[in-house]
């Protein structure tokens, strides 16, 4: 039982290793796809499809088992004793490893995605904070300039006595509204 739970545990890193690996470079993948297909259906350089990257749960199946059952032929080849009892556990570990390292990469790729996206929003704010603050000073003094002197002439002219205003009930009467 220990010795199951040792090869599922290690085999999930092994699928993790795997995924990780191909996503690198797929490069087995691509040159399996140029002896299988003719030019015109061969992969395009920017496809990133490769043995478990970009693909379904029965192509990924299949690849594990049979890259198992490679291993395990050539194990049975060697001169000592092996016991295959714990294939099963090995290739569904390796599958759960697959899908937790897309998983891990895919979080990763979006969230650099995310942190860059934050890191240039926050650039062009700081940079239209710098660029306002440049003009600023001008428009500022212009204004700061005109309001005073605004200001100035207020406290002048105010020394003249203003006319008095009408109330409210006053105006409403002479738009005909009262009374």
């Amino acid at each position: 039982m220990t010795l199951d739970i040792i090869i599922f545990i290690a085999s999930v890193v092994f699928g993790i290793s795997l995924y990780w690996s191909e996503t690198k470079s797929n490069g087995l993948y691509r040159a399996i796809n140029k002896l299988t297909h003719s030019k015109e259906l061969q992969m395009k350089p920017e496809n990133k499809k490769g043995f478990f990257v970009n693909q379904e749960f029965i192509p990924r199946l299949i690849y594990v088992n049979l890259l198992f059952i490679i291993a395990l032929l050539f194990l049975l080849l060697l001169p000592f004793k092996i016991q295959a009892d714990f294939y099963v556990s090995a290739v569904v570990g390796t599958l759960i490893g697959v899908y937790l390292g897309s998983f891990v990469v895919k979080v990763k790729g979006t969230s650099e995605n995310l942190f860059d996206s934050v890191v240039d929003t926050g650039k062009e704010i700081i940079d239209d904070i710098k660029t306002k603050e440049k003009e600023a000073p001008e428009f500022v003094k212009e204004d700061v300039n005109s309001t005073a002197v605004e200001a100035e002439e207020k406290t002048t002219h105010t020394e003249e006595p203003e006319a008095p205003k009408k109330s409210a009930r006053e105006r409403l009467k002479d738009k005909g509204l009262l009374k």
